[in-house]
């Protein structure tokens, strides 16, 4: 989870997250790509979010479940704004929550 986002609001809207994404990304790295976003979350310790990636169990069930359940649609389309210009791309976001 991003330090600069709320994690009550990724969770209430991911699509907003996923914006947040593509517009703060550096310029070095931008990509207006279609992506999937994969956010780690720790509810009792927000700081240590990032070491739930050592739960390999269980972020790759999630992950497991998220492509057996989920399909993208055009609901899955996000317009964001970048250097001046406008884009487009379909994104997903999976938080893993712990």
């Amino acid at each position: 989870m991003p330090r600069e986002y709320n994690p009550t609001d990724a969770v209430r809207s991911p699509s907003g997250l996923a914006i947040w994404m593509y517009e703060n990304q550096g310029a070095q790295r931008f990509g207006a790509d279609n992506r999937l976003f994969v956010v780690l979350l720790d509810k009792d310790n927000l700081e240590q979010s990032w070491e739930l990636k050592r739960d390999f169990a269980l972020v790759f069930q999630k992950i497991d479940d998220f492509f057996n359940k989920k399909t993208v649609s055009k609901n899955d389309e996000i317009v964001f704004t970048f250097g001046r210009k406008t884009y487009t791309a379909v994104t997903k976001v999976l938080i893993i929550t712990k």
